[in-house]
């Protein structure tokens, strides 16, 4: 992303507030659930910032001849209070706080960025910017309407990217792309010990073609006509594959 957009009011008002204090050589501390946006939040605020990686063996090292810096990870140092931020305007990444007495000493601003379910209002949006993105990536040009009850935000931007990703992809697959698939799936189940591997994977066409007949039409008699196969064969098939 080249900018940062939120419609969250406690995310609007971190950024306001760093925004007040930017030109202070004083140090903040972003704290939240990983992927949530800390390190692109913190990037699109200082964009010349160094970044440094606070699972490195001597952070000090990498904060040496440096006054503005983003260091991630901040839950992994192992002793805060040697750390020099004289003279330094930092920006810690954490996904938690250990010894608030000696936190609260180091930093001047501690802010808590919320989860994106505790931000439904940037879910669609963002939903959306991952759909361009994934229609350029990967070369798509059709439009789809994204499901969005089926987005994933249990790992917050990590699971709602890749929830898009995968909607646009099972909107845009052709026929010859799922034999493609199923072709090199199978191929790696194929060994000299393979018994009965025609009915061992034959589910994996008979569930899903019946499923989506049960979803589409959500009658077992007119399925079956349109399948052409006996009602309580469906049925039996039903039953098999935990369709209920």
């Amino acid at each position: 992303m080249e900018q940062f957009f939120t419609n969250n009011e406690q995310i609007k008002s971190i950024i306001k507030n760093i925004n007040i204090t930017r030109t202070l050589f004083l140090s903040s501390i972003i704290v939240g659930e990983e992927y949530i946006g800390k390190l692109h939040l913190a990037s699109y605020l200082f964009p010349s910032a160094t970044i440094v990686d606070a699972t490195l063996e001597n952070v000090n090292e990498a904060l040496k001849g440096v006054d503005e810096a983003i260091i991630t990870h901040f839950e992994k140092v192992k002793n805060i209070d040697n750390l020099d931020f004289d003279n330094k305007r930092i920006i810690a990444l954490a996904t938690f706080l250990g010894n608030k007495k000696i936190i609260h000493d180091k930093f001047a601003f501690i802010y808590q960025m919320p989860s994106l379910k505790e931000r439904p209002e940037d879910i669609e949006p963002l939903a959306h910017y991952f759909l361009n993105e994934a229609k350029e990536n990967l070369s798509i040009q059709s439009d789809i309407e994204l499901n969005y009850e089926a987005l994933d935000i249990s790992q917050n931007f990590k699971s709602l990217k890749k929830s898009v990703y995968q909607q646009l992809l099972y909107a845009s697959i052709e026929s010859q792309d799922i034999e493609k698939i199923m072709y090199n799936f199978l191929l790696k189940k194929y060994n000299d010990d393979t018994q009965e591997l025609y009915k061992h994977y034959l589910w994996l066409y008979e569930k899903p073609l019946i499923e989506a007949g049960l979803d589409r039409y959500g009658s077992q008699l007119k399925l079956s006509n349109i399948l052409g196969i006996n009602r309580n064969t469906l049925r039996k098939k039903i039953n098999e594959l935990n369709l209920h």
